[in-house]
């Protein structure tokens, strides 16, 4: 087609001169490689800084369940989840795409191990893969509505995964007494330095197995319904909820399935994995 009078045509970007795709491939190794190094140091600073607790009916676990649980966050709340899980033998969910390969490396200095994949792009591949060890205990975490929106959008990943797994469903929140918001599509919080945070853990949801597509639509809008509750009581009760919660000690994380979520730091020989659906990098301007 011949491109209109004084308009001109759009430049296929697989055709660009090879130089010019070498060299941008060059500048986005060399982006990751830095960030990838210096992002883990700055979130762990930043996050010790912070006076967390942990509150919830989804702190202890039920007893007769020895498996695991799938925790679900909004993806705005994901950077404390990426700080409280470091160092214990997790799982990342990561997309595919070249900006993922960032987070990768920062989830892996983290202690981490990617999964590469994500709901619009491989998602269900390494959902399958995950299967495979729900038997050895492992813990599992989604934002179901990564990596690109709609905000708060429940999508049926993590429904899928409790589905087949026959793992019970923990909504989860933070929130902050300080923090900035950016102006991402999922409008990401960051905390302050030397603010108030307060996890929540709502009470564990137990999904049918088996679920077709029409029970997977409608579970997600009851997950959606129950995880914007705890989201949005959390935000409002904050100075309530936060004299409540139990405080964490400096360095502790969370435990292996068999133990509660504010039992000591683990040992070695306890870990276990947890997969955040961390698709999207930050890329705004914050603001107060």
């Amino acid at each position: 087609m011949t491109a209109l009078s004084g308009v001109p045509p759009r430049r296929d970007p697989d055709k660009r001169p090879p130089v010019r795709r070498k060299l941008r491939h060059a500048i986005r190794w060399v982006r990751n490689l830095c960030v990838g190094v210096v992002a883990p140091i700055a979130i762990r600073l930043w996050m010790s800084t912070l006076r967390m607790r942990w509150s919830g009916a989804g702190i202890q676990r039920s007893e007769d369940n020895l498996k695991g649980r799938i925790y679900v966050l909004w993806h705005e709340k994901l950077l404390v989840f990426v700080h409280s899980h470091r160092n214990i033998g997790a799982r990342m969910l990561v997309s595919a795409h070249g900006d993922g390969e960032m987070l990768a490396r920062i989830g892996a200095r983290l202690g981490f191990e990617p999964v590469r994949g994500s709901t619009t792009r491989g998602g269900m591949k390494a959902i399958r893969e995950l299967l495979r060890d729900t038997e050895k205990g492992f813990d599992y975490g989604f934002t179901p509505d990564g990596p690109r929106g709609p905000r708060r959008k429940f999508q049926a990943g993590a429904i899928y995964f409790a589905s087949r797994s026959g793992l019970p469903i923990v909504p989860t929140t933070v929130s902050y007494s300080r923090f900035w918001q950016l102006r991402t599509w999922d409008r990401f919080v960051l905390p302050k330095f030397f603010a108030r945070g307060l996890a929540r853990f709502g009470e564990e949801v137990h999904v049918p197995p088996g679920l077709d597509a029409e029970g997977l639509e409608t579970w997600c809008r009851r997950l959606e319904s129950i995880l914007e509750e705890v989201s949005s009581d959390t935000e409002t009760r904050f100075e309530e909820l936060y004299q409540e919660g139990i405080p964490q000690k400096r360095g502790q994380k969370i435990q292996n399935s068999r133990s509660s979520m504010v039992a000591p730091p683990v040992s070695e020989g306890a870990r276990r994995s947890v997969t955040l659906q961390a698709e999207e990098p930050v890329k705004a301007s914050p603001r107060a």
